[in-house]
């Protein structure tokens, strides 16, 4: 999908990706590397991102550290935001990026719900090398219950709306577009990805994977697009996106 023409011209341009790993069920840590080396980044936001789990029905990534290796393969720095403890290790999302980052927070978000899965927010500011600040943020939203995802994106939005630098917030939203909670973040975020399906890769039939920006008005898309590759039960996405009016 190509939105803006000639866009290279007018300001800085970012590329990022979001990728549900499916806690690497379907292939090794080495080969989703190799894809994100290939696409060449700024930022990727990853989730059901294991550390040292014990999955009896995945055990070729038993014992691994998903973000410290991936990081190593990719050549980039990572950071891991353990959201639940799950089957002996850690369970949650990550961050991988190629810039100079000032401080990261692992939040955890809204649990309204008891019997749902605690879902998190791992942001990061990072200083770019125009010298410029960004905010770089990772999520993955309850799939199960409304309630937890309604509380959740309405927290995302306050959150961000005293935020001093622009934002970036990418990952599994569990919500195709028109569902209530996408139109609640479109008044605040730019999407900056197309309307293919993302999910699921056997069957696709749903976009429920966002790369979204704000302030709206300062972002715009040159060229995104879902990666069809059998990696995970997830399509990858990735996106280039300009600031615009940026000198």
């Amino acid at each position: 999908m190509a939105l803006l023409a000639n866009a290279g011209n007018r300001g800085d341009t970012l590329t990022v990706m979001t990728f549900n790993l499916h806690a690497g069920h379907e292939v090794g840590l080495q080969q989703m590397a190799i894809l994100i080396r290939q696409y060449q980044p700024d930022f990727v936001a990853l989730q059901e991102v294991d550390c040292r789990t014990q999955r009896p029905n995945c055990r070729h990534q038993n014992g691994r550290d998903f973000v410290t290796e991936l990081a190593y393969f990719s050549g980039m720095q990572g950071f891991f935001g353990p959201a639940i403890e799950f089957s002996g290790g850690l369970y949650g999302i990550g961050l991988l990026t190629r810039h100079q980052f000032v401080d990261m927070h692992n939040i955890k978000l809204p649990h309204p719900t008891p019997d749902m899965e605690q879902r998190g927010l791992l942001e990061g500011k990072f200083v770019l090398p125009d010298g410029d600040t960004i905010v770089m943020a990772c999520t993955h939203l309850e799939a199960f219950d409304d309630i937890s995802r309604r509380a959740q994106v309405e927290f995302i939005n306050q959150h961000y709306a005293r935020a001093t630098h622009p934002v970036i917030l990418a990952g599994d939203l569990n919500a195709p577009p028109g569902d209530a909670v996408i139109r609640q973040l479109a008044t605040h975020w730019r999407d900056c990805t197309g309307n293919d399906p993302t999910f699921s890769v056997d069957r696709p039939s749903q976009k429920i994977d966002y790369i979204l920006a704000r302030p709206q008005q300062s972002w715009a898309t040159i060229h995104s697009q879902v990666i069809p590759v059998a990696m995970s039960d997830h399509f990858p996405v990735i996106a280039t996106i300009v600031r615009q009016g940026h000198n």
